[in-house]
């Protein structure tokens, strides 16, 4: 099941050897990246759209084109037509078809067979892109724009979030679960019940808190300590 510090995937291929080898191959760079994930595999385009009209939340899909029924294709322009941003890597044996990703903002376009790095090229662009994104956050003046990498750490209280940035607090009436699942879970954690944290700007992490380069210091839940520490420690180490 995916948690909150996860980068959240989907695999879509109406073959099931292929959709094995993409969600092997995407695990295994992610593996040797120091990237927490999940990844969920669907055998059609229809289950996915209905899982998501369901409440399901991803952070990238990997999609076949060429499916019966409902093909990638279409299931992005079907998401793209309902405000959905989701990034999208198309994954095709066709070529020709490479040239119509444009229309639904496809982040990158794949050839089967599929090549490693290419696939690992295109990963590393996702996650990226998802860290340094800008968002906006709604204020009593208005509409803020920040990106993902200005946030130090976000925290809960009793009328909204207070986001604090490298060169601002911006207040605003987000409720905390739902800015936990619009930041991207490559690099920022929950470490408490009222924090999330941008491990990026971490300096150190000492027992049960962590110090941010500001100089803040932000507790971590007793509970998840020693699974905190951890991602601290690899992506030092990354």
């Amino acid at each position: 099941m995916p948690t909150s510090n996860e980068l959240r995937i989907a695999v879509v291929d109406d073959i099931e050897k292929d959709r094995f080898q993409i969600a092997e191959q995407t695990r295994d760079i992610l593996v040797h990246a120091k990237i927490s994930h999940s990844i969920s595999g669907y055998g059609d385009a229809r289950s996915l759209l209905d899982d998501i009209h369901s409440g399901k939340k991803y952070d990238l899909l990997l999609l076949d084109v060429l499916m019966d029924d409902i093909d990638g294709m279409a299931l992005a322009k079907a998401l793209r037509n309902q405000g959905d941003h989701t990034m999208i890597v198309f994954i095709s044996i066709s070529q020709e078809m490479a040239r119509l990703g444009y229309q639904v903002e496809a982040s990158r376009y794949l050839v089967k067979p599929l090549d490693k790095e290419e696939l690992k090229e295109s990963l590393m662009y996702c996650i990226d892109k998802l860290t340094k994104k800008e968002i906006l956050l709604p204020t009593e003046k208005g509409q803020y724009r920040t990106s993902f990498q200005n946030i130090q750490f976000v925290e809960a209280f009793d009328r909204g979030t207070r986001f604090v940035l490298t060169d601002d607090t911006v207040e605003t009436k987000l409720k905390f679960s739902e800015v936990e699942a619009m930041l991207p879970k490559s690099t920022f954690i929950l470490c408490h019940r009222a924090y999330i944290v941008n491990l990026a700007l971490t300096k150190h992490i000492s027992q049960y808190e962590f110090v941010m380069k500001n100089g803040a210091v932000i507790p971590i839940s007793r509970l998840r300590y020693n699974e905190i520490y951890r991602k601290f420690v690899d992506r030092l180490t990354d």
